[in-house]
C-alpha cells in the first residue's frame, strides 16, 4: 500500500505548497502587487521586465518580474475581503514582506478627477473579514513607509494624486449606494445617504479590499498599502470608459514605490 502525504485540516498546505495560490515559495518576492482582477495580472506583467507567468487557480492569477532592479510578484486577490484574506495569508507564509493593493475605486469627493490616484493612508472599519483580524473599531492605517514611497513615486512620475481614507465594503450595489435594478428610486435604498455620511467621516472613496488587506497584513507582520485609480466618481456620476492608460500608470506608480523601498 502506497503512503501518501496528508494535510492538516487546521493548516491545509501540502509539502510547502499553499491550498489556493498556484505557486511555491520561490515564486514570491518580498514585495507583492495585489490587483483584484486576475486579468490585470497580465496587464501588470506587460509593464514589468523579465516577466515569468506563474499560473492561475480560481481567482488567483500570478506572475513575477522586475522594475528598476526590484523583483516583484503580482497576485490577484479576486473581489472582496474573503478572497483577499486567502491571498494575503498564503503570500505572507511564502515570504511576502510588503503587500500593495493596485486597484480601482469609486470616489466620493467631487474634486477627484477620473484617472487620478488615491494613496490610501487609512481604511475605515466596516467589513466582516477585517473584523476577525482586528476587532477594534478604530480605522486601520496603511504602513507609513509604503504611503511615503507611493507619494514619492507619484511625484517622480508626475501623476495626479491625493492621499486619504477609503471606505471598504462587502457589497458592490446597495452597500455602495448603487441601484440593484435600473430605474429604482435611490431615495428608497436602505443605504440612502451613505456618500454624505462617508464625506462626514473623512473618506474620499469606496473599495472592496483595502480594509481586509490592512487588517490581515498587519496581524501577520506584513507592511501594507494601497494606491487606487479613480475609475468612477459617485459624486459627479462619471465613469472612466477607457481605463488602459490609467492602469498602466497605476502599475508604474506602485512598482516605482517598490524600487524606492528596495533601494533603502
Amino acid at each position: 500500500m502506497t503512503n501518501t502525504a496528508s494535510r492538516s485540516a487546521a493548516f491545509p498546505w501540502l509539502e510547502g505548497r499553499p491550498t489556493h495560490l498556484p505557486c511555491e515559495a520561490t515564486d514570491v518576492m518580498p514585495s507583492v502587487l495585489l490587483p483584484g482582477d486576475p486579468d490585470r495580472v497580465s496587464k501588470t506583467a506587460s509593464v514589468l521586465k523579465q516577466v515569468k507567468e506563474i499560473g492561475r487557480r480560481r481567482e488567483f492569477q500570478m506572475a513575477r518580474g522586475m522594475w528598476n532592479d526590484a523583483p516583484i510578484t503580482v497576485c490577484s486577490t479576486g473581489i472582496g475581503g474573503p478572497s483577499t484574506e486567502i491571498a494575503v495569508v498564503e503570500l505572507a507564509n511564502l515570504g511576502m514582506k510588503r503587500g500593495i493593493r493596485v486597484g480601482g475605486m469609486g470616489a466620493t469627493d467631487p474634486s477627484m478627477p477620473l484617472g487620478s490616484f488615491l494613496i490610501v493612508d487609512t481604511a475605515l472599519r466596516n467589513t466582516g473579514t477585517a473584523r476577525v483580524y482586528d476587532r477594534s473599531s478604530e480605522p486601520i492605517p496603511a504602513s507609513a513607509e509604503i504611503v511615503e514611497a507611493l507619494e514619492r513615486a507619484a511625484k517622480a512620475l508626475n501623476l495626479p494624486f491625493r492621499r486619504g481614507a477609503i471606505y471598504t465594503t462587502d457589497s458592490y450595489y446597495w452597500g455602495q449606494e448603487r441601484l440593484a435594478r435600473p430605474g429604482a428610486d435611490p431615495r428608497e435604498l436602505p443605504t440612502a445617504g451613505l456618500m454624505r455620511q462617508l464625506t462626514e467621516a473623512g473618506a474620499v472613496g469606496m473599495d472592496m479590499e483595502c480594509e481586509a488587506l490592512f487588517a490581515v497584513g498587519r496581524a501577520l507582520g506584513v507592511q501594507v498599502g494601497a494606491v487606487l485609480a479613480v475609475h468612477g466618481n459617485r459624486a459627479t456620476d462619471q465613469w472612466l470608459e477607457d481605463y488602459e492608460e490609467t492602469q498602466h500608470n497605476l502599475i508604474r506608480l506602485a512598482a516605482t514605490a517598490v524600487s524606492f523601498l528596495d533601494a533603502r
